[in-house]
């Protein structure tokens, strides 16, 4: 008799929705996770606020 392998438990990925929800809310960010109107991501991750075209 042979025995079963043992699967091996899969770690779940964590979506953008449920980071951004469990860590403290940044300014520009909405809960799920995606830019305000306004805002744009600038070098190095950072969201700042846009500035009007002229």
């Amino acid at each position: 008799m042979v025995a079963k392998k043992a699967k091996s438990k899969k770690k779940k990925s964590i979506t953008a929705k449920k980071m951004c929800s469990r860590v403290i809310q940044r300014e520009g960010v909405k809960k799920d996770g995606t830019l305000k109107k306004g805002f744009r991501y600038a070098k190095g991750g950072k969201i700042v606020k846009a500035k009007e075209k002229k």
